[in-house]
């Protein structure tokens, strides 16, 4: 469980924002965690979820009409609230895995035990998802061209959490990354253009930029296709921080 103040704190010394910035947010992530609960789209407050939870709440919250009038009306302050909340959660749990779902599909009679294996496999980018993704893009990252396996991580384009077990699996929901790009995506720095551009958000300083060597206007070759490009625009929309 989180709370707002460290929420407000880690945005003024990580995230390095300024302390009417971090206030903004904070008072935008308090207000939408009153009116998820008030508009049945969770029974919990946000500070109590997993980053899993959280994706799923957010999933909703972008569907309502509720939210998608009342952040209208806020110039983009809730759903932006939400995704600097989301990329705390990213950094600030990195390595604590949910169980909530792998138990969910454990306990699934649609699937068999071959197929509930390879869905919890894919949690973590393993298994049937990662050999998809190998192939897809003969065993390289994305970017930078890196070969060796050991170092390539398959990233999930739309989180594991909102998906169905089809797109758990499906080489349309992946990237093959190296460590460094695979974070940057995660957390939603970085994003891609439909023809390949890598788009970096305002978050990212141009010093950082430059350090990491990223060319934003080299096209890489995604290899892709309609269910896609679906998929990397909810990357685009709830993920990447666009940098209000």
């Amino acid at each position: 469980m989180q709370d707002l103040q460290t929420f407000k704190d880690w945005m003024i010394l990580s995230a390095l924002k300024s302390d009417s910035t971090a206030q903004h947010y904070k008072s935008g992530l308090s207000a939408c965690s009153k009116d998820f609960i008030s508009w049945n789209l969770t029974d919990k407050p946000l500070m109590e979820m997993s980053l899993s939870e959280l994706d799923v709440t957010i999933q909703k919250a972008f569907l309502s009409s509720l939210f998608i009038d009342k952040n209208t009306r806020g110039n983009n302050m809730y759903s932006n609230s939400l995704k600097q909340y989301r990329n705390f959660l990213a950094v600030h749990d990195a390595l604590l895995l949910d169980t909530h779902y792998e138990q969910y599909i454990e306990k699934s009679q649609n699937l068999s035990t071959t197929e509930r294996e390879a869905v919890i496999k894919a949690r973590i980018g393993q298994g049937v998802f990662r050999e998809n993704l190998i192939r897809k893009y003969d065993g390289r990252c994305i970017v930078t061209g890196a070969s060796d396996k050991r170092i390539l991580i398959a990233s999930h384009i739309k989180p594991w959490s909102v998906c169905s077990n089809e797109q758990r699996l499906s080489a349309d929901n992946g990237l093959l990354l190296s460590p460094l790009y695979d974070k940057l995506f995660d957390i939603g720095l970085i994003t891609f253009s439909e023809d390949g551009q890598i788009i970096c958000s305002k978050e990212l300083e141009n010093t950082n930029i430059d350090l990491l060597k990223i060319e934003r206007n080299k096209k890489y070759d995604l290899k892709t296709s309609a269910v896609f490009i679906e998929n990397l625009k909810y990357h685009q929309n709830v993920v990447f921080l666009g940098g209000a």
